[in-house]
């Protein structure tokens, strides 16, 4: 489930850093490029509502179906716009192009939806906790690390990551299919949970979770825009740049939540501030000194591990077992919303000011990170250490 589920997020987030780059192939505003994304993660939100509940086939061939769907929604775009780039015709695509990235958000939206329904199976309440840790750096690193993936093989053109991300997907799910057996399934008995994401135990880290994945989004849908245009780069030039910066950022996460989880016995308010702060600086390293990008991302990449760390297991270990599925839910659903949100608001501000988009960002977290000084968080009743033995 984690392979899957990283595999997933891996693909989905694949595509923001080509968008960029692509649309500027392609003939396609900077609007128009923010909104293939948004209504991905549009159509994510629904699509995980609706695949969850769905009853008609058993889960095993159901979520398999679904992935063998959105990897056909990959390889169909990435055809479009190869045709589209050598026929010189691809704006009068963009409704196709729009169309195919609702389906792909669709029907994604029921990968992490499902793969928490087995979590939630295989689980007992002594390892729910640390199952869901592991869904949620699934989500998390994906995120991170398919970008990353999308520079490191600009070389080969820029759709090539799309064939990439479908050509793993589809190797996962014959893994899957072969290694889960069907006898493994177990019927989730459906508590009535009455959790909100209002709930003051958990409310600041989910938001602080959405303004992670707003911000992330942002960045990663107007870089390729941005080092073009402050740097004077090629598309190739800019997604190789961007896809190595993002690869020092996903080893910058690792490692930080790695010296969290086994060295540090920090509070959860002082790792998200930590976070929180070196977004920032990253974000502002980025607007000042563009080339030391690749100091700059790692800087990100740092922040993103502390903040991602510290909202979710924070999130996970403040409520009760009975209550974990309804947490895991709501984190799965920051990502997105922030994919949903971040790159329409990215874009139009990118539009108006090369520099708006970052900037607005770090004003965020600046008034969050004075919220989450002033704010008491609910002490979790383990430590994230304690949660993983």
């Amino acid at each position: 489930m984690f392979l899957l589920v990283l595999g997933g997020m891996i693909s989905i987030a694949a595509f923001n850093p080509i968008i960029g780059p692509l649309s500027r192939n392609l003939g396609l505003s900077d609007v128009q490029s923010g909104s293939l994304v948004s209504i991905a993660g549009l159509c994510w939100l629904l699509g995980g509502y609706f695949w969850e509940k769905q009853t008609f086939m058993n889960r095993k061939m159901l979520l398999a179906s679904i992935v063998i769907i959105y990897v056909a929604t990959l390889i169909i775009f990435a055809r479009l716009a190869d045709y589209s780039a050598h026929a010189n015709s691809s704006a009068s695509l963009f409704w196709s192009f729009f169309l195919l990235r609702a389906i792909a958000g669709f029907f994604f939206g029921g990968i992490p939806a499902l793969a928490q329904a087995y979590i939630m199976g295989w689980t007992t309440e002594q390892t729910r906790a640390r199952g869901m840790a592991l869904f949620g750096a699934a989500n998390g690193l994906g995120f991170v690390l398919g970008p990353a993936m999308s520079g490191g093989m600009a070389s080969l053109g820029l759709t090539a990551p799309m064939y990439a991300a479908s050509l793993l997907l589809f190797l996962l799910v014959i893994l899957f299919l072969a290694a889960i057996p069907k006898e493994q399934e177990k019927a989730i008995q459906r508590q009535v949970n009455a959790l909100s994401p209002n709930d003051g135990r958990i409310r600041l880290y989910l938001w602080i979770g959405l303004l992670l994945s707003f911000a992330l989004n942002i960045v990663q849908v107007t870089i390729g825009f941005y080092v073009q245009d402050r740097l004077g780069y090629s598309a190739k030039q800019a997604t190789q740049l961007i896809g190595l910066g993002l690869a020092i950022s996903g080893v910058m996460v690792v490692l930080s939540q790695i010296v969290i989880s086994k060295y540090l016995k920090w509070p959860y308010k002082r790792i998200i501030i930590i976070g929180l702060t070196f977004v920032a600086l990253g974000l502002v390293g980025l607007l000042t000194v563009i080339r030391l990008a690749y100091l700059d991302f790692a800087v990100l990449g740092i922040g993103i591990g502390f903040t991602l760390l510290g909202y979710s297991a924070g999130a996970s270990v403040a409520v009760q077992n009975h209550e974990q599925r309804s947490v895991a839910a709501f984190i799965a659903a920051l990502q997105g919303g922030g994919s949903c949100l971040g790159p329409i608001v990215g874009t139009a501000l990118y539009t108006a000011n090369s520099v708006f988009p970052y900037s607005f960002c770090v004003l965020l977290i600046g008034i969050s990170g004075f919220f989450v000084l002033r704010k008491r968080i609910v002490t979790p009743v383990k430590t994230f250490q304690e949660m993983n033995r």
